[in-house]
């Protein structure tokens, strides 16, 4: 949606965003519930302190059911640092109880370039 809205649109459109768990409940309840749809949220830390692990857990939880805290949905990737690594998905779609296979396939991801 493009362009202007009344409040009443703005109000209807915030209604349809879906918190997405980060697998940690903890977590969720300092992020207001979890990550939002609908929205960029960027997540920036020192060299190993766990922003692609974030990454790949939520590319596996968007896909739970909205029951288990995900938004029964697909996921784009933008891998602006080449560290996607899609052998990594399976470990978590499994902690998760979800098939691996059908996890990537609802996955599609590009590759950025600056």
């Amino acid at each position: 949606h493009c362009g202007f809205m009344t409040g009443t649109e703005a109000l209807n459109r915030r209604k349809e965003i879906v918190k997405i768990t980060v697998g940690c409940k903890a977590l969720d309840d300092i992020l207001g519930g979890g990550i939002e749809t609908q929205s960029i949220t960027e997540c920036f830390g020192e060299f190993r302190s766990g922003k692609t692990q974030l990454s790949h857990t939520l590319a596996v939880t968007t896909q739970l059911d909205p029951e288990q805290g995900g938004g029964f949905g697909k996921v784009a990737v933008i891998d602006t640092e080449g560290t996607f690594r899609p052998e990594n998905i399976a470990p978590v779609a499994t902690r998760f109880g979800l098939d691996p296979d059908k996890v990537l396939d609802n996955i599609v991801t590009a590759k950025a370039y600056n």
